[in-house]
C-alpha cells in the first residue's frame, strides 16, 4: 500500500474547495481536515469530503489530525496562517503568491528553515514540460549574461470577477492587483529563467476596472551585467499576444502564441562579434527544443511532488525559496511607481511595508455589495 501524507486544507473558498478535489487524485495524499473562519461554508465542505471541519487554526493544530497544510486563504493572511503551522512542525504548501510582502515571505522562509520542514508554493506552471525545460536550461547556464528580457502578461478579468469576492482588488483584502495575483505565474517563470534585475523603474495604474489596486503595471529593468528588460502586465486586454523572452550571451528562451523555443548560441554572442571576419557574419544559432505550452497544468502535479518530496525525498520543484523572486518583482514595481523613481532589488522591506500600511490605512474604497461567489476556476483543477 502506498504511504500517504495527511493534509489539511486551510481556506474553504473557491480555491480551497478545488484543492480538496485535487487531493483526491493524488495517491500519496489523504485529506484529513478543512479549516475556515466562515463556519457555514467550512461545515458544508467538511461534510462534502467526509473530514472534520475547524473554524480556528489553533484548534486544528491541537487536534493533530494532519502532518501538512495547504494554505488557500487571501494573500495578506498567508503568513499569519503559515507561521503557526510551521512552528508546529507541519509541512506547508501555500497558494501563490508566497505572501503580500517580501518581508512577510522572509519570515515564513526563516521559520521553515528553523523547523526543517518542507515549504512549497502552488506554481503549477513550472510543471509544463516546455516551461520546465526552459528553467532547467537557464539553471544549467544556458542563458549566460542577460542581454535583453521581455514579459507581457494578459489576464483579462471582468468587473464581476473582482466584485464576486469581498477580499479581491483591495489593499486590505488582497494587498495588490494584477502584479500580486494574475501575473504571478509568469512573473515566476520569467524570474527563474532570466534572474532578477539589479533595479527597475515601474508604474502601476488602474485603467479599466472599479477597483483600488492596479489592473495595469509595467517596468523597465536593468540587469547586473548591463542587460535591460521590460515588463507589462494587465487584466484589461484579451490574452492573445502576450509572452516571454529572455536573450543572453549563450542562449535564449522565447515563448509566444502558446509555443516555446529554447535556443543555444554555441559561439557566444560577444565572443563571435569579436572574432568574426566577415562583413555580414551572424552568430550560429541552434534550436535545441521547441513545443506547445500547456497554459494550465494540473495543480495535482504540485501536490504529488510535494507529497513525494516529504515521503520519498523527491526534489521539491516548487520550493518557497525560489518563489520569492516573483514577489520581489511585484513589490518592486509597486514601490517604484509610488516613489516615482528607480528602485534597487532586493526590495527595501521597510519601505514597502510602510507603503502598504499607508495605503491600507488611507483606503476609502467601498466594494459593490453582493453575495460572495466561491467558484473555482475550472482550468486549474480539471483532469
Amino acid at each position: 500500500m502506498t504511504e500517504r501524507l495527511r493534509i489539511a486544507v486551510i481556506g474553504a473558498g473557491a480555491m480551497g474547495q478545488g484543492h480538496c478535489s485535487s487531493i483526491g487524485r493524488v495517491p500519496e495524499l489523504r485529506l484529513t481536515a478543512v479549516c475556515d473562519t466562515h463556519e457555514e461554508t467550512v461545515r458544508a465542505v467538511g461534510s462534502r469530503f467526509g473530514v472534520p471541519a475547524f473554524t480556528d487554526v489553533d484548534a486544528l493544530l491541537a487536534a493533530g489530525c494532519a502532518d501538512a497544510a495547504l494554505v488557500a486563504v487571501p494573500h495578506p493572511l498567508h503568513a499569519a496562517i503559515t507561521l503557526p503551522c510551521l512552528a508546529a512542525g507541519w509541512h506547508v504548501l501555500c497558494e501563490k503568491p508566497l505572501a503580500d510582502t517580501v518581508g512577510a515571505a522572509d519570515a515564513m522562509l526563516a521559520a521553515a528553515r528553523a523547523r526543517g520542514v518542507a515549504f512549497a508554493v502552488m506554481f503549477q506552471r513550472r510543471f509544463d514540460g516546455m516551461m520546465r525545460a526552459a528553467i532547467e536550461f537557464a539553471r544549467g547556464g544556458g542563458i549566460g549574461r542577460v542581454i535583453r528580457t521581455e514579459l507581457v502578461v494578459q489576464e483579462f478579468r471582468a468587473q464581476w470577477y473582482f466584485d464576486s469576492n469581498p477580499w479581491r482588488a483591495t489593499w486590505r483584502g488582497e494587498g495588490g492587483g494584477v502584479l500580486l495575483n494574475q501575473a504571478a505565474h509568469l512573473l515566476d517563470i520569467f524570474a527563474l529563467v532570466g534572474g532578477l534585475p539589479a533595479s527597475l523603474y515601474g508604474r502601476a495604474e488602474t485603467r479599466l476596472h472599479d477597483i483600488e489596486v492596479e489592473d495595469t503595471a509595467e517596468a523597465l529593468l536593468r540587469y547586473p551585467d548591463g542587460g535591460s528588460g521590460y515588463i507589462h502586465c494587465s487584466t484589461v486586454e484579451p490574452p492573445d499576444g502576450g509572452g516571454l523572452e529572455v536573450v543572453g550571451e549563450r542562449g535564449a528562451v522565447r515563448y509566444r502564441g502558446g509555443r516555446l523555443r529554447i535556443l543555444r548560441y554555441p559561439a557566444g554572442v560577444g565572443a563571435f562579434a569579436r572574432v568574426a571576419d566577415e562583413v555580414w557574419a551572424k552568430p550560429p544559432v541552434e534550436d535545441i527544443s521547441a513545443g506547445e505550452v500547456n497554459e494550465a497544468p494540473r495543480q495535482s502535479l504540485v501536490l504529488e511532488n510535494f507529497a513525494r518530496h516529504i515521503l520519498r525525498g523527491e526534489p521539491l520543484w516548487c520550493d518557497a525559496a525560489s518563489a520569492l523572486a516573483s514577489l520581489e518583482l511585484a513589490n518592486a514595481i509597486t514601490l517604484s511607481g509610488a516613489l516615482g523613481r528607480e528602485v534597487a532589488l532586493p526590495v527595501d522591506r521597510a519601505a514597502y511595508d510602510a507603503l502598504l500600511a499607508e495605503r491600507r490605512a488611507n483606503s476609502t474604497y467601498r466594494k459593490r455589495e453582493m453575495a460572495a461567489a466561491r467558484v473555482t476556476d475550472p482550468k486549474l483543477v480539471a483532469g
